[in-house]
């Protein structure tokens, strides 16, 4: 990235903080609940101060990017499989169900 304006840093997954829900797995060990994080790491990249792309990789060569507000806004067209696993995971929850307001 050239100028000032642009930086680009990687940051390891810690599912589940820092890992999408769509790529977090979890199960039950011996000492409580294991989660696991499909990708090992993220490149963040940043312009004029506003997160733009993270692009999710492993060391199995597998890499998805998730494009934030101010890259789609100013893009008009990208890869749409981080925002599609996303909704096929979503498909897949329970619904929430609200607090009942007169128990």
């Amino acid at each position: 990235m050239s100028g000032t304006s642009g930086t680009a840093a990687n940051h390891w997954s810690a599912a589940p903080d820092f890992c999408p829900p769509q790529y977090t797995t979890s199960f039950d060990g011996p000492s409580g609940t294991i989660f696991h994080c499909r990708y090992d790491a993220a490149v963040t990249v940043s312009i004029g101060g506003a997160l733009w792309t993270r692009t999710w990789w492993n060391m199995a060569g597998e890499t998805v990017t998730e494009y934030l507000p101010p890259a789609k806004a100013s893009l008009g067209s990208w890869d749409t499989q981080f925002d599609d696993d996303y909704a096929a995971w979503m498909s897949t929850q329970s619904p929430v169900t609200p607090a009942c307001a007169t128990c």
